[in-house]
């Protein structure tokens, strides 16, 4: 046997297999894109459901920005607040030192004259 007559043999059987394979490979291809079509339809249905369920929480989420909002805004205006307050202060410091010296200075005798009225209540009532 030749080297010539060796492949024209394979040339003959590749003819003979090579359209085989071709079919039994087209058909598993066939099968691919059908198992590929149903997995598509099923996971098109699973993001049609996960859309509408991210919609119902379109609600929950714009409350709960609002909410968000709400409370920054409350912590700025507490934040101006407690900044002019101290500013406010600071600026009167002198006044208030003023204020609070006059202040402690009439306790004590405001203490001690309710200490006295109340002790001469007392004998009031104990001689009575």
């Amino acid at each position: 046997m030749t080297v010539d007559t060796f492949f024209s043999t394979i040339a003959k059987v590749a003819g003979w297999i090579l359209p085989v394979l071709g079919v039994v490979v087209l058909i598993y291809l066939i099968l691919i894109l059908k198992e590929l079509l149903i997995t598509l339809k099923s996971a098109t249905k699973t993001l049609t459901t996960t859309e509408e369920q991210i919609r119902k929480l379109d609600v929950p989420l714009q409350t709960a920005e609002n909410l968000s909002r709400t409370v920054d805004e409350v912590h700025e205006t507490t934040k101006k607040a407690v900044k002019s307050t101290a500013s406010f202060v600071m600026s009167n410091l002198d006044q208030l030192k003023s204020w609070i010296q006059q202040k402690n200075s009439n306790v004590p005798n405001d203490v001690n004259e309710t200490i006295v009225s109340a002790s001469e209540n007392k004998k009031e009532e104990e001689s009575i």
